[in-house]
């Protein structure tokens, strides 16, 4: 017996020995999982701010409904109760009021009308706490830039995704002990760690001058009947992006959960009152979509050009009406007999064949690594989420020489383009985009962050001779509705074709742009404008846009206009009669196709005297305290043409 009751003693030691000791934590933990409650805080996620201060993302405390199931006395009567007045379903509330736990949420961030709603209901069991929600107090502005936030408040997408771990701060939790029906214990441990708010991020954003390009690239994409459209501004001297409007029309179906609503004219002597038409604004199409940007990167090549000592500005080209490379023929968009223009009429014109017999004496290697001094191919430091680098030729053809240096056979994003035109505007120093300025920590302390490395592309005396041909494309040339008298514009107007899911392009569908900068004599703004998928023409689509903007940032940092100043030293300017916009359009014929190269058709040619033209109405808002814009803002756009389309995209004035 004696013995026996040993044998029991030694095994009860043995197992205190293990529960006590060897599995002490363990047991421990176990216990503190029944008799502790734990509740995580959320922190106050950081606001993002514009350049001037103003709230584009803030969050507000709101209250969270949560329940202790072990507390709910009668789960079916309370969901019944609930489910009303929080918008949800009878039989989930219950499952969730019947679930084995100390904790499970109800309903997150309700507005304080709910709020009270279910507080006067004093239901046991149902308790609630305060936790931030995100607001955009401007609405969908800027909302492509700005992202969202999910329930958890961490961010989905754009800024708040990128910068997620400056603005989201550091959560707290709040334990303590609770008897076997989830009841506080009197005297039990109580433990608060407090949450830690996020930083404020500080964008260069400028709220009133977004505002007005958004408005502005809306109407835009009415009035050119478009399928969507990018306005971009930028600090000429830091690269500051300013304003970056990106709309879309809504497509069949759409519930137009952000739409922007625009104001657009009637006809000019119509008694129809002003319509009233909803675009969205899709993703930051600015940083991760590309095309083909047609003339605009005749900038990059003539500099390149000029940069290399190929040519000077007052070389003077043949440039007959049709030109083959490689068995393919190109045109200017309206025939001509064989004209003798100097480099300022060629890009005046923005002639094709001029811009190709250009690139033919700077060669592939040369031009290639201009390509990608300014910026092209490569992810600019903003780094935006899904930025894309852009395409370049992976394979260089016989054509190659002639389609790439017009701004075919490449594909870049809107901000890659307007960082080239900046680094004309700069003296030919290349000037990083920047959209983040800096952050502001919980002392309200301001942190800059570093700029960017710049670099050198072109000398200043290329730059001030791109500047001064720049000018005459919009005195005188393809860009004249960009015109901002008595400002100087330098700039220049670009079309190219919207690819085909089958293959080519679709026919009379055109990217149109325009890209420059103001004043002239002393750049302070640049500006970029791509309306997509539309059968008007840079000229028309973009260039009056661009000077609505434009005039707007200009009038929003007072910069006055600047006294005029001579061309730069040789180089000739252009006249009207030699800038007659032919380079509008051109091309070589599809491959396959039976027509030969001989025969090409002319794509998208400016209508003749027996062809009818269509009138857009580009409205804009012109300042009391600036001149209007000039010409007018109503301009004759040519029909678009079918045809043979070019081999690779056709690029326009």
């Amino acid at each position: 017996m004696l013995l026996v009751m040993a044998v029991a003693f030694t095994a009860i030691c043995a197992k205190l020995v293990m529960i006590q000791g060897v599995h002490s934590a363990q047991y421990l933990a176990s216990g503190d999982s029944e008799w502790e409650q734990t509740v995580t805080l959320s922190a106050e996620r950081g606001a993002i701010l514009d350049r001037n201060g103003y709230e584009l993302a803030m969050s507000v405390p709101q209250t969270t409904i949560y329940a202790d199931p072990h507390q709910v006395e009668d789960p079916l009567g309370e969901a019944t109760a609930l489910a009303p007045v929080l918008g949800l379903s009878v039989t989930t509330l219950q499952n969730d009021l019947t679930e084995d736990v100390g904790f499970v949420y109800v309903a997150r961030t309700v507005d304080d009308a709910t709020a009270a709603k279910v507080a006067k209901l004093n239901l046991p069991g149902i308790y609630n706490f305060q936790e931030p929600k995100r607001f955009y107090p401007a609405g969908q502005l800027a909302q492509p830039l700005l992202g969202s936030v999910g329930t958890d408040g961490t961010g989905l997408g754009a800024l708040e995704y990128k910068y997620n771990s400056v603005l989201a701060g550091t959560p707290g939790k709040s334990i303590e002990e609770i008897d076997p029906q989830g009841n506080p214990l009197p005297g039990g441990l109580q433990q608060y760690k407090a949450p830690v708010a996020g930083q404020d991020l500080v964008l260069s954003i400028d709220e009133p001058l977004q505002y007005e390009a958004e408005q502005a690239l809306a109407q835009a994409i009415v009035a050119a009947n478009a399928h969507s459209g990018i306005a971009l501004l930028m600090d000429s001297k830091t690269g500051e992006i300013l304003a970056d409007a990106q709309l879309t029309m809504p497509g069949p179906g759409s519930t137009l959960p952000s739409a922007v609503p625009v104001a657009i004219p009637p006809p000019p002597g119509s008694a129809s009152r002003h319509q009233v038409q909803p675009v969205e604004a899709p993703s930051a199409s600015a940083f991760t979509e590309v095309y083909e940007p047609g003339s605009v990167n005749k900038l990059i090549t003539i500099s390149a050009a000029l940069q290399s000592g190929v040519i000077k500005p007052s070389d003077v080209f043949s440039i007959p009406n049709s030109y083959s490379v490689s068995g393919s023929v190109f045109h200017d968009a309206e025939s001509h007999p064989t004209e003798h223009w100097t480099v300022t009429d060629i890009l005046a014109n923005s002639s094709n064949i001029g811009t190709i017999q250009i690139a033919q004496r700077l060669g592939k290697t040369d031009l290639l690594k201009y390509i990608d001094s300014y910026g092209l191919g490569s992810v600019t430091d903003v780094q935006f989420p899904g930025e894309s680098a852009g395409i370049l030729p992976s394979y260089w053809s016989g054509t190659s020489i002639a389609d790439v240096p017009i701004g075919q056979g490449i594909a870049v994003t809107a901000i890659q383009m307007l960082a080239a035109y900046n680094t004309i505007a700069n003296g030919g120093v290349y000037v990083p985009p920047r959209l983040v300025d800096a952050t502001v920590d919980g002392k309200g302390k301001e942190h800059p962050l570093p700029m960017a490395q710049t670099h050198r592309v072109v000398s200043t005396t290329v730059a001030a001779e791109m500047t001064t041909m720049l000018d005459e494309v919009v005195r005188v040339g393809t860009g004249t509705a960009a015109n901002l008298d008595p400002y100087t514009v330098a700039g220049k107007t670009g079309t190219g074709l919207v690819p085909s899911p089958l293959g080519g392009y679709e026919a009379g569908h055109y990217v149109a742009s325009f890209a420059g900068f103001v004043p002239a004599e002393d750049p302070q703004i640049t500006g970029m404008v791509v309306v997509d998928n539309t059968p008007d023409y840079g000229a028309a689509a973009s260039a009056p846009t661009f000077a609505t903007i434009a005039r707007d940032a200009l009038q929003e940092f007072s910069i006055p206009p600047m006294p005029k100043q001579p061309p730069a030293a040789g180089v000739p300017l252009a006249t009207p009669e030699s800038a007659t916009g032919a380079g509008e359009i051109a091309g070589a014929p599809l491959p396959g196709l039976a027509t030969p190269p001989s025969v090409a058709t002319v794509i998208g040619s400016a209508p003749t005297s027996t062809t009818t033209t269509t009138t857009t109405t580009v409205p804009t808002s012109v300042s009391p305290s600036l001149p209007p814009t000039t010409p007018p803002s109503t301009v004759a756009v040519p029909p678009t043409t079918a045809g043979v389309r070019s081999r690779s995209s056709p690029t326009a004035g």
